[in-house]
């Protein structure tokens, strides 16, 4: 059996980067399952946050019609206000790590674009959060 080349690789080395580039796809399909279920649980939590944000706010409009009089607005009780604060900045920090996750993954996803067409073809490691 003769010993067949292929950009100057032996059969031996052919076998190992194959070798080697099915264990790192297999690295970056769990990467992204993780990834998806990351989002898929951020998603949750803001569809979970703008119920309770809903609720909420009937629940201050609710209070308003009861404790208010005719011709007089009353403010609802500081429990309340604080409570839809609280919730206001959960909110705007969950937005703010969704954005964060989405700018890492474009990143990254760049960097690879850009490290596969490099002549070495060797990619840097990207920190995992």
């Amino acid at each position: 059996m003769s010993d067949v080349t292929i950009d100057g690789l032996s059969t031996n080395e052919l076998v190992t980067v194959v070798e080697l580039q099915r264990v790192e796809l297999n690295r970056l399909l769990a990467e992204q399952r993780r990834l998806n279920d990351r989002i898929d649980k951020m998603l949750h939590m803001q569809e979970r946050e703008q119920v309770l944000r809903q609720q909420t706010q009937v629940a201050l409009d609710r209070l308003a019609e009861q404790k208010s009089l005719p011709g007089q607005v009353s403010a609802p009780p500081p429990q309340l206000v604080d409570r839809l604060n609280r919730t206001e900045r959960k909110f705007n920090a969950l937005q703010l790590a969704v954005g964060q996750l989405i700018d890492f993954i474009e990143r990254r996803e760049r960097n690879r674009n850009s490290t596969a067409s490099a002549p070495d073809g060797v990619a840097p490691e990207s920190p995992i959060i």
